[in-house]
């Protein structure tokens, strides 16, 4: 059986983590429905939009990449449309605005971006000067994101050889880690996978020396192989 353990909405939780937007921090430690709450506050046709939206202001999309995107251009093609949604997404969250505002300054100023891991980025400016917004934005929160799962994917392996079991963790995929996992250790598997995700704060805190404003959990599916996988909860 294969089981894949996925960290839940880890780009947007990374950004909040080196931004340290309140708004955002508030917002996932209250359980809050994200995308529905920015649906209305941005007044877009779905959730799903919004929930698109989000994903895509993670990387700082500008109002006119938004209106010749397939997944909006139906909602409007008019790329003052989208710059008066990115202005209310950014007032609502100014933290994720000023960090973002704060890498722009390092890069042109010819200074590296630090993660909390230790992990540095050099960033070019573009030819003539311009901003590379997409690069910048994408660099910090990605390699993070990489350094937490690198984090998760040693935790599940100890803790699966120390448990002596025959489960073993064959692949990772992004923000997933796949094991392949005998029947008969599937709830132990899933428990594992489950406390990793628990104890990542724990882990940053010990590793990196920072604490984090909010918690890093995960989603268990299993399946006889991808195509068939089904979120699956632990006893």
């Amino acid at each position: 059986m294969l089981v894949s353990c996925d960290a839940t909405g880890l780009e947007w939780r990374i950004l909040t983590l080196l931004s340290n937007d309140q708004v955002a921090i508030n917002e996932i430690n209250s359980g809050a429905d994200i995308h529905s709450l920015n649906q209305a506050e941005l007044a877009l046709p779905s959730r799903l939009i919004a929930k698109i939206f989000l994903f895509r202001t993670i990387f700082r999309g500008s109002g006119y990449a938004f209106a010749m995107d397939n997944d909006f251009k139906h909602v409007s093609s008019d790329p003052d449309f989208w710059d008066e949604k990115n202005a209310i997404f950014y007032n609502k969250y100014s933290g994720i605005n000023e960090c973002h505002n704060q890498w722009k300054m390092q890069v042109m100023n010819g200074k590296r971006i630090i993660g909390p891991s230790g992990r540095e980025w050099r960033i070019e400016p573009k030819p003539g000067g311009d901003v590379p917004w997409t690069t910048l934005t994408n660099y910090p929160v990605q390699g993070t994101g990489a350094d937490l799962m690198a984090i998760a994917r040693v935790s599940l392996r100890n803790r699966l050889k120390n448990g002596n079991l025959q489960s073993q963790l064959i692949n990772t995929i992004h923000d997933s880690l796949i094991c392949d996992v005998p029947d008969k250790e599937l709830d132990k598997c899933v428990k594992i996978m489950y406390n990793v995700f628990d104890t990542l704060e724990e882990n940053m805190y010990k590793l990196w020396g920072i604490i984090s404003p909010i918690p890093f959990p995960c989603e268990v599916k299993i399946g006889k192989n991808l195509g068939e996988m089904k979120k699956y909860e632990h006893n």
